[in-house]
C-alpha cells in the first residue's frame, strides 16, 4: 500500500492509502486532516500530500523531485521534527552534487499528530 506524508500548517502525518481510493476520498482525507492540524474558516481546506517512495532518501531526508524541464528537476527536502539541520545541508549537497538540480525547497513538518 503507497504511504503518503499528508501534512498542514507544519503538522504532519504518514498514511496508507489503498490503491483503489477515489478522488473524493482523497479530498476528504484531506479536508478533515487539515481541520485536524487546525484549519480556521478562511483558509485553503485541504492538506497537502506527498507520496514517498523508498529510494526518495539522502542523507536520512526525504524528498521529492519532479523534472522541471531540459535542465534539470526541482526537488523538495521534507524536514521532520526529529531531522537534524546538519542532515538537511548534507542532502541538500549531495542532491546538488550528484542530480541536476534547478531549484530547492524544504518542506518544514514541526509536529507529527
Amino acid at each position: 500500500m503507497p504511504k503518503f506524508l499528508i501534512h498542514y500548517n507544519g503538522k504532519g502525518r504518514v498514511v496508507d492509502v489503498p490503491c483503489n481510493t477515489s478522488s473524493d476520498d482523497y479530498g476528504k482525507m484531506q479536508e478533515n486532516f487539515a481541520n485536524e492540524a487546525g484549519r480556521t474558516d478562511g483558509e485553503w481546506k485541504y492538506a497537502d500530500m506527498i507520496k514517498l517512495w523508498p529510494d526518495q532518501i539522502c542523507e536520512g531526508v526525504l524528498y521529492q523531485w519532479e523534472l522541471a524541464g531540459p535542465d534539470g528537476a526541482w526537488f523538495n527536502l521534507i524536514q521532520l521534527p526529529c531531522t537534524f539541520p546538519g542532515q538537511l545541508e548534507a542532502a541538500a549537497k549531495s542532491l546538488r552534487q550528484s542530480q541536476d538540480v534547478v531549484s530547492m525547497s524544504i518542506t518544514k513538518i514541526r509536529k507529527m499528530i
